[in-house]
């Protein structure tokens, strides 16, 4: 399960977004799906033991947040803030089970970072056609 995520400038995100809500821009098929605007950023959530944790999530499959806090051998509270903040990135999936159980599956367990001018360019020339218009 590999993420492909994208480095671009928060302008060109920017842009990317409003040519495709304005179907001037469809993304190829082998575009990264989440986008950051520079490394730094994606280290700051894909730090070493955040990714040793989706894999740990992806290998033992823990039923709830409270068996994975056993697995890890980390407080409830402060893993809760992190899979809360994976989820919100969409790395994982917390799925309610019964009661307030919260079941945590990893989406990704790899990952690819690009940084292409190829579709920079793309971006630029579905945005340059817009003002054409």
């Amino acid at each position: 399960m590999k993420a492909k995520i994208g480095i671009m400038s928060e302008e060109l995100i920017r842009k990317r977004m409003l040519a495709m809500a304005q179907d001037l821009y469809t993304p190829e098929a082998d575009e990264p799906s989440v986008w950051y605007t520079s490394l730094n950023a994606v280290s700051q959530v894909l730090r070493p033991e955040n990714i040793k944790l989706l894999r740990l999530i992806d290998s033992e499959k823990p039923q709830t947040v409270t068996e994975l806090a056993r697995l890890t051998g980390r407080a409830k509270g402060n893993l809760s803030h992190t899979l809360k903040s994976l989820s919100d990135k969409g790395f994982i999936r917390l799925e309610k089970q019964s009661g307030n159980a919260l079941k945590p599956v990893a989406l990704f367990t790899d990952f690819e970072i690009i940084s292409s001018v190829d579709i920079e360019q793309r971006i630029a020339q579905a945005t340059a056609k817009k003002q054409v218009a």
